[in-house]
């Protein structure tokens, strides 16, 4: 048996010892923790770069959406995202996928332009344009939907919200505020019609003016920016329809001529008709 004093040594050794080997090791796992932390983040920066923000994380600056029919029945939902960089997406119908396209740099500056100084966006006022509609004679519609143009500019967050747009045009023909808000609608939907078209236009172009030429029907072949509408639904049925005013004569009044290109599913052939063309 060591005596009390020998214990004592002995118990002071052990601790110089351990105290001795902790320093020695220390700067190792402090490097050791250091490099696994320097992996860790490099991990992190290197999953960062490679995916990048993906488009649910960029906000737009413009968006183009609809809530209805019964006044505030549904949630508004989006039928259009611009974003700055020039990409656009279009929101797809139940059982349709939502669609992207590109916009150039100086397609993104007209748009900007049209929607800011043309059409004075900022300066559109959801409230006091609903009140001089109510002043003046609100439209009758109950089951109509909302057109809602919101946009984000600079970090300059504005919304106009117009309910039953298509009858407030008709029943204000003069109205200024309601004018622009109906050019702007009508914009956002030639860019979804686009969309919408993607490349089958010269397809279609080519299908509507043969029939024009084998029925013989008197009128100059359509042209591309003659389309006025395009939708793609579920199980492929898609429809174009193009649009032109025939001036008309004295014994045959002007009229709008319509082209409708309509495919029933995937699988069916086009099926092609025309409306209002001029008397022979």
């Amino acid at each position: 048996m060591l005596g009390r004093h020998a214990q004592i040594r002995l118990i002071n050794l052990i601790v110089v010892a351990a105290a001795i080997f902790a320093a020695c090791l220390a700067p190792k796992l402090s490097l050791a923790f250091e490099t696994i932390d320097h992996i860790h983040n490099d991990e992190i920066r290197q999953r960062t770069l490679s995916t990048g923000p993906s488009i649910q994380d960029v906000k737009p600056i413009f968006r183009y959406g609809v809530s209805g029919g019964v006044r505030g029945a549904n949630q508004p939902i989006d039928k259009l995202r611009i974003f700055d960089n020039g990409d656009i997406v279009v929101t797809g119908d139940a059982g349709v996928p939502d669609r992207k396209a590109k916009l150039s740099p100086t397609e993104i500056q007209e748009f900007k332009e049209f929607l800011l100084k043309k059409n004075d966006f900022f300066n559109l006022n959801s409230a006091d344009i609903e009140k001089r509609m109510n002043k003046n004679g609100a439209t009758a519609i109950t089951d109509g939907y909302s057109s809602i143009f919101s946009g984000n500019f600079d970090g300059r967050i504005h919304e106009v919200e117009i309910y039953s747009l298509w009858a407030a045009t008709k029943s204000f023909p003069n109205f200024d505020e309601v004018k622009k808000c109906e050019s702007i609608e009508k914009r956002c939907k030639t860019i979804i019609s686009k969309v919408n078209l993607g490349d089958r236009g010269p397809k279609v172009l080519e299908a509507i003016n043969a029939e024009i030429s084998k029925k013989n029907l008197g009128i100059e072949p359509f042209k591309i920016d003659e389309m006025r509408l395009t939708s793609q639904l579920p199980a492929g049925r898609f429809q174009v329809s193009f649009s032109r005013i025939h001036p008309g004569t004295n014994e045959d009044p002007p009229r709008m001529m319509h082209a409708i290109y309509f495919v029933k599913n995937a699988n069916a052939e086009p099926q092609i008709s025309f409306y209002n063309l001029p008397t022979k």
